[in-house]
């Protein structure tokens, strides 16, 4: 601007010298003082120009250093370029509708993460093996298994132990030991978890291959038979849980809580299919609805898929035999009619006593049972229902640090479904005349004890004993007018020694991981000792009093990464 005044001064000087030297020239006395008085004029005008421009080039360098201050420019130095997480937190990102000349904005640490920096995030929290689709997570899991089994008796079983059948000793499978070595026990399972808007979505599948095999399934290939354990979704909205699908029963006995996860189930160590004598549960179709009070407390009801099962123990009424055998599971009819679904209630309670974790638990059971008959004497079907009720109360407690002792008892008017079915759950009684038969429960119970120790991070050991107990039902068969005074039901004089009074078991668990790795997985060895033994009701003369035998489990299995964090299952969530 300066430099623009210069050039106009200089431009206009040679207009000015022309213009006194011509009036010089007609009239050089009169104009001498006009041309002074210009001169003067000018020369105050230059000076005010030069300060005006003076004070617009201060303004200028004010309002630059304004914008340094509020835009510092980057560091030129030997610091290293901003990494993807600087960028995405630090970087001036412009606003919308921001004034002219205003300072841009910039983002400050609160400034939610970038996609790509949440989706490292979640990547980062995943379960280990676990992958995306969409944003589900899909975590597999499952082992590996190779068992072997010896038993001091025949029994012909194969991994689960059909403990109300062991041979006695005056039967040639009473003198014989058997071995058996599988891979059927080895199992996976896919678990899937997602959130939809405020609800908690878990789905899980376990499966093994322990299913229904044919008869010639060890004859060449051992081609044993894919079976569902579990399949089931939970969903949680806030303190609300709802459960379906096949599921543990609320009968079996809780670690903690409610939930339904294999490792929420105190079902023993034990490498026995059947698990353990007087542990009780079932894995069945279930539909459950929850309430999660608070820490503490937690309670709801369930209704789970009945089963009205006799087996081979009940003698019926001679005249009604052929008409109600196929109404009742026999342990070949799975087409039992069943009055309604067993109805279970549970609550559940956790607190801190001494410092160590306590549960403690309380179930409730209602369950039905029905036949159809033609009365003799009628012409027109007549059916007769029962209701029987029961419950069970369980707890554990950490004596000291990894040290639990478990504890659940069970009783009921036919709860049998419930003690791996190894008594009846019902018999059906004739009337007085014969002309009639009603169903009628079968009292059943159960107990549990048991320690269960974690030495180590790879070494745990375990001790139980658990003890079943079905009640007698028997009566004259009225209906047989050839031998009125036959017994029929259950476990009356001259019933056969299948008609168990108890059961028992001892049992003994180690479980030792050799190796393990976060990446690879696990490798582990296991082994079960076991007593059984049971006693019927009635002794036939000469007959030994109890049938018993000793078995042992044995074997080693590599455990896929995403399930080896539970090899040593822990007492209760840290």
């Amino acid at each position: 601007m300066k430099l623009s005044l210069i050039w106009c001064v200089l431009l206009l000087s040679p207009g000015l010298v022309l213009a006194q030297t011509s009036s010089q020239k007609s009239d050089s006395s009169s104009s001498n003082s006009d041309l002074a008085t210009e001169v003067k004029a000018l020369r105050e005008a230059l000076l005010q120009t030069q300060k005006q421009v003076a004070l617009q080039e201060r303004e200028i360098e004010t309002l630059k250093g304004e914008r340094a201050k509020a835009d510092p420019a980057p560091s030129l130095g030997n610091e290293a370029p901003p990494g993807a997480m600087h960028v995405a937190t630090y970087a001036a990102i412009p606003s919308p509708g921001r004034a002219s000349g205003s300072a841009p904005d910039v983002v400050s640490a609160d400034t939610p993460m970038q996609p790509a920096v949440q989706n490292q995030e979640k990547e980062n929290q995943r379960p280990l093996g676990s992958f995306n689709i969409g944003d589900a997570v899909f975590t597999p899991g499952g082992f590996v298994d190779l068992e072997n089994i010896f038993r001091t008796t025949n029994t012909q079983n194969n991994i689960a132990t059909n403990f109300a059948a062991i041979p006695y000793s005056n039967t040639a499978q009473g003198h014989l030991t058997e071995y058996r070595s599988t891979a059927q026990y080895s199992r996976f399972n896919i678990k899937v978890t997602d959130k939809v808007g405020d609800n908690e979505v878990t789905g899980y599948c376990e499966a093994d291959f322990s299913g229904n095999d044919a008869t010639n399934v060890y004859q060449v290939v051992n081609g044993h038979t894919l079976r569902l354990r579990l399949c089931f979704m939970d969903l949680q909205r806030g303190k609300w849980e709802v459960l379906g699908g096949q599921t543990y029963s609320w009968l079996t006995p809780n670690r903690n809580g409610l939930g339904p996860m294999p490792a929420d189930q105190a079902t023993t160590y034990n490498e026995d299919q059947n698990f353990q004598v007087g542990l009780t549960f079932t894995r069945a179709a279930e539909f459950r609805v929850a309430y999660h009070a608070n820490d503490h407390l937690a309670f709801g009801l369930a209704i789970e898929d009945p089963n009205q099962f006799i087996g081979n123990f009940v003698a019926f009424p001679s005249a009604f035999a052929s008409t109600v055998s196929s109404q009742f599971d026999n342990g070949a009819q799975i087409g039992a009619p069943n009055l309604f679904p067993d109805i279970i209630p549970k609550i559940a309670y956790e607190t801190k006593l001494g410092g160590r974790h306590l549960h403690l638990e309380v179930v409730g059971l209602i369950t039905g049972a029905r036949s159809a008959v033609v009365p003799i004497g009628e012409k027109f079907f007549t059916s007769h229902s029962v209701v029987g009720v029961g419950g069970s109360i369980a707890g554990n407690y950490e004596l000291f640090h990894n040290f639990l002792f478990l504890l659940n008892a069970f009783w009921s008017e036919g709860g049998s479904h419930y003690l791996v079915s190894d008594g009846p759950q019902v018999v059906l009684r004739p009337n007085a005349v014969g002309t009639d038969i009603f169903p009628s429960m079968v009292h059943t119970g159960a107990g549990l004890a048991g320690f269960e120790w974690i030495a180590s991070k790879k070494s745990a050991f375990a001790v139980y004993y658990g003890e079943d107990y079905f009640g007698r039902n028997f009566f004259p068969d009225t209906t047989n007018a050839a031998n009125p005074n036959t017994i029929i039901g259950y476990g009356g004089p001259g019933s056969p020694n299948n008609n168990n009074r108890v059961i028992q078991e001892y049992t003994f668990d180690w479980l030792q991981t050799f190796w393990k790795s976060n990446k690879y997985g696990a490798l582990q060895y296991y082994t079960q000792y076991s007593y059984v033994s049971r006693t019927p009701w009635f002794d036939a003369p000469g007959a030994p009093r109890n049938a018993h035998l000793s078995m042992v489990y044995a074997g080693f299995r590599y455990v896929l990464p995403s399930t080896s964090g539970s090899l040593l299952r822990v007492p209760y969530p840290n």
